[in-house]
């Protein structure tokens, strides 16, 4: 018998994985059910069906007792009092153990993205221009699903990715680890820059070394050469390199009027019609650099992307609503931030109007520094409204918001603070004009995109009327 210490993603996803192994698992966590989001519960219930059996509000000693092996998930802390009963077992089961379990199961080629910021945009935009070269894509993002690590083993377990030709998946910091033992037939690493920081002892070099991973894990591997913190850790003549701010590159792509542009060696890709703006360019570039070192047909290449409108959550136009514009986007860093909201200041400026922005709690499982970040968005925006819900959790964090609005009041910024979304969306609606720009941004976006969108519709249609 398997104990898995730990109900959370990395938990779940080690218990299931052996489960299918063939193996008798039990998870033990200290939450009662009541504790755990309704993501979670769902993802529990998937375990109880498949036969793992949950312990919960508890770690019985005599489970210990009787376990052969062990595995404790890296969320747990290494002084936590279950630690004792954990050294009664004979057998750990390590992150490393799983990753290579995974990995021998996988079924198809694939291709993975990594990075702090971009990573579902370039694997939408990739998977599009594979597609367009005659590819049957399976793709795995955080915005098909939260919970990616879970995604993708739920995907070798049912059966879902084989018959595919090529599987495109995004792997945040955390599936990553897990997920390590899938060869990839290209890497691409989008840029890294200092997030989650917590979840590393504040150390960069830690989170950095972590996101190089892929790079071990690639046959071929595509880097974003714009990102200064990828050219310090690496040398240009181990990774392909992609960008358009550079020329030391091997794929370097522009926008000219409405076609983007992507020279690469012995290739040019034109792509047209090409609408899209901001961070869209750079990923694009990316996803047209990975498809080709892949072996993808450069006009279907081309022809995908023409035909790519975008993707959920990420700049995406929500309608006309009396006059004012709505969009949003998953910007939630500093950096994510930067790259975003300079294209809506200048909408609104072409526009002869303000930008009013709405911001969900930055705070996820990761703490962020909240008050930069409200800093950032002032710069940029005439009205700041923050919500306290984070929405990852589920719970309000008033501290949140006003340290948002601080951050943004210190800009001179006019700020407000409420409890949630739809409350937000409503004091965004009533305090704007005709011309406006309307804009939300935050991690709620990623992490509960069908929440957090249908409540700041919800808030601006009761103010505003159908967009």
């Amino acid at each position: 018998m398997i104990v898995v210490v730990g109900a959370g993603s990395a938990g779940r996803s080690a218990a299931r994985l052996l489960n299918h192994l063939g193996a008798e698992v039990v998870v033990t966590d200290l939450r009662k059910p009541g504790e755990f989001t309704g993501e979670e519960r769902e993802y529990l219930a998937i375990l109880e069906r498949e036969g793992v059996e949950l312990v919960l509000g508890e770690h019985p000693p005599e489970l210990f007792d009787r376990a052969d092996a062990v595995f404790v998930s890296p969320a747990i802390p290494k002084d936590a009092p279950v630690m004792k009963l954990v050294e009664r077992v004979p057998e750990r089961i390590t992150v490393r153990d799983i990753a290579h379990a995974l990995g021998k199961l996988f079924p198809v080629p694939c291709i993975g993205v990594t990075g702090t910021n971009g990573k579902t945009t370039t694997v939408w935009a990739l998977s599009a221009a594979l597609e367009g070269a005659g590819y049957d894509v399976w793709r795995c993002s955080s915005l098909d699903r939260h919970l990616v690590i879970e995604a993708i083993i739920d995907g070798v377990i049912t059966g879902e990715v084989e018959g595919h030709d090529v599987a495109v998946l995004e792997l945040p910091h955390g599936t990553l680890r897990m997920a390590a033992g899938i060869r990839l037939d290209v890497g691409v690493l989008t840029n890294v820059k200092p997030e989650h920081l917590d979840e590393f002892g504040g150390s960069f070099e830690k989170y950095l070394e972590r996101k190089l991973t892929i790079l071990e894990m690639a046959d071929e591997s595509v880097v974003g050469w714009d990102c200064e913190n990828i050219r310090e850790a690496l040398e240009p003549g181990e990774v392909v390199r992609y960008g358009v701010r550079r020329s030391d590159v091997e794929y370097r792509g522009r926008k000219e009027g409405n076609a983007l542009i992507v020279e690469g060696p012995d290739v040019e890709v034109e792509v047209v019609p090409f609408r899209l703006v901001g961070y869209y360019v750079e990923n694009c570039t990316g996803a047209v650099a990975a498809a080709l070192e892949f072996g993808a047909d450069p006009a279907g290449v081309e022809e995908g992307l023409a035909r790519f409108e975008g993707v959920p959550g990420r700049m995406e136009f929500l309608g006309d609503f009396s006059g004012r514009v709505a969009y949003m986007d998953a910007a939630h860093n500093e950096d994510g931030l930067e790259a975003t909201l300079p294209t809506f200041r200048r909408l609104a400026d072409e526009r002869g109007g303000r930008l009013l922005l709405g911001i969900d709690n930055p705070d996820t499982v990761t703490e962020r520094n909240k008050l930069e970040i409200g800093r950032i968005a002032g710069r940029y925006a005439d009205v700041v409204v923050a919500s306290a819900k984070n929405e990852t959790l589920e719970r309000i964090d008033r501290e949140a918001a006003e340290e948002v609005a601080k951050g943004a009041e210190s800009e001179g910024c006019e700020v407000h603070v409420v409890d949630t979304v739809e409350e937000e969306a409503e004091l965004l609606a009533a305090l704007s004009e005709e011309g406006d720009v309307i804009l939300h941004v935050g991690p709620g976006v990623v992490n509960a995109y069908e929440r957090v969108k249908r409540e700041f519709l919800k808030g601006l249609e009761s103010v505003l009327g159908g967009g």
